[in-house]
């Protein structure tokens, strides 16, 4: 009788039950054995913002984040502020809100989660007033969003930063509000070159003319301006772009002259180029390099008034310091001169801060 049931489609039916069930088990059983004794805890990969508490229960867990957070409110190491232009405004990190209970409880496993973190209405009021009371807001206050500031250093609190650093000009409302024409000058060209023509080149090669010295990077003549441009175009490039830069902030890291004045054309007192006088030559690797040290981007835009004047303007954010440029021109006998070029830049408080010689030029007598 149970051969014939086990022959019948019930009976067939039954004994594949009967198999599937042993199968799901013993995969059931093998799961347990080798998971079982990780019932109750937070899986790997489980991150409350920065703090790992993968194979932790939930109170265990809960703890660490408790411990991490008073650890980092009580680092004193720890750097958080906003600042502009080298002037800097330093969070009190303690009054920043976190909510370890509501944050736990929206922990899944495997990922990284939110560590909630938030500003009291009263913290930010407190905040926005310590800002706008900064010698460096003074009438700026308005130019910048602010509460996206304020996100990011929530974001940067959230993961536990231990260096937290935001520049103001990353947070303009509206950066063509900020942007003017800082400097204007215009140079005669030599009788090799074209003004209108070199402008040409220049705007085939950036966009409106305009050449952009990045913050925290470095600006070469010879590797931006290609070898379709003359040896005589590349030294009035150098030479308009020094006289333009010499009175800023930004750094003149290499540069050349001609010391030997061309008495055919010029004498001693209508020379045009003492003090912006450059040489620039690929076939001698002589370079004029400068490099923007700030932290916010200016754009150098050249133009053309006639065939004979080139003209360059100095574009970007006002500067919080002043740069001041003294000129000294000291006779040398029979014909000779040195021109020196000094830079001194005051702060905010009018103190002077950094004097240096930034163009140093020897024009030997005449034999």
């Amino acid at each position: 009788m149970f051969s014939r049931l086990l022959n019948s489609n019930i009976g067939y039916l039954v004994y594949t039950i009967f198999v599937l069930a042993i199968g799901a088990g013993s995969l059931v059983f093998f799961y347990f054995m080798v998971t079982g004794f990780n019932i109750g805890v937070y899986s790997e990969n489980t991150l409350v913002g920065s703090v790992y508490v993968g194979g932790l229960t939930e109170s265990e867990a809960e703890e660490k984040v408790r411990d991490s957070v008073n650890r980092w409110l009580d680092n004193e190491d720890i750097t958080f502020e906003a600042g502009y232009q080298g002037y800097y405004y330093t969070f009190d990190r303690d009054l920043i809100t976190f909510d370890i209970s509501a944050s736990m409880d929206d922990v899944r496993n495997g990922r990284n989660n939110e560590l909630y973190t938030s500003y009291s209405p009263e913290a930010l009021d407190a905040i926005d007033m310590e800002i706008t009371q900064k010698d460096f807001m003074e009438g700026r206050h308005d130019l910048f969003d602010l509460d996206a500031l304020i996100d990011d250093v929530l974001y940067d609190a959230s993961m536990l930063s231990e260096w937290s650093r935001h520049e103001f000009s990353n947070y303009f409302v509206d950066e063509d509000e900020v942007t003017t024409t800082l400097r204007d000058v215009t140079m005669p060209v030599t009788h090799n070159v074209d003004a209108e023509e070199l402008v040409e080149k220049i705007m085939d090669d950036f966009e409106d003319g305009r050449v952009v010295l990045s913050a925290g990077e470095s600006f070469s003549v010879l590797d931006n301006f290609g070898t379709h441009y003359t040896s005589a175009e590349l030294n009035i490039i150098g030479s308009i772009m020094q006289d333009l830069l010499v009175p800023t902030n930004i750094q003149i890291k290499e540069r050349h002259y001609n010391p030997q004045i061309d008495f055919t054309r010029f004498t001693i007192d209508n020379y045009p180029y003492f003090g912006r006088n450059v040489r620039v030559n690929r076939r001698v690797e002589y370079d004029f390099a400068v490099e923007n040290d700030g932290t916010m981007d200016y754009t150098v835009q050249f133009s053309a008034d006639d065939e004979n004047t080139l003209r360059a303007r100095f574009i970007g954010a006002p500067y919080l310091d002043e740069v001041v440029v003294e000129e000294e021109r000291i006779a040398v006998p029979e014909d000779g001169k040195i021109v020196i070029l000094t830079r001194k830049v005051y702060n905010i408080h009018d103190e002077l801060i950094d004097e240096f010689i930034v163009v140093f030029e020897y024009y030997p007598p005449v034999d």
